[in-house]
């Protein structure tokens, strides 16, 4: 009888796991493109840090990312939200580093390029 209950509950425990991390997240099987997905690295890459006020959370974060990855030129953003940071890797050929201090200033926050 313990042999029964054994299995039963072995089966049921193994149909929950499945279940429950089937049914976690309802997105979880779908591709999903993320803004910062890495692009072909330009032939004059540079990169620079911006010391960014007003950012406290990963929404500011994403804010940010969105809006430096719209701009053509722009190959990668590493946004650090607990020290204020931004990194940015861009073609120094299509932009410079006041342009793109001057997007994260339209995004919302007030970006001052690190020396």
């Amino acid at each position: 009888m313990n042999k029964i209950k054994l299995a039963f509950a072995s089966s049921l425990l193994s149909a929950m796991l499945a279940f429950s991390s089937a049914y976690a997240c309802p997105d979880h099987d779908k591709t999903k493109t993320s803004e910062n997905d890495t692009k072909a690295a330009p032939a004059h890459m540079t990169t620079a840090a911006f010391r960014v006020t007003g950012m406290h959370c990963a929404g500011c974060a994403d804010e940010i990312k969105s809006a430096l990855n719209k701009m053509n030129g722009v190959y990668k953003v590493d946004v650090k939200v607990a020290d204020h940071r931004v990194v940015v890797s861009f073609d120094k050929d299509k932009l410079t580093a006041d342009q793109v201090a001057k997007a994260i200033t339209e995004a919302g926050f007030q970006a001052n390029a690190e020396v």
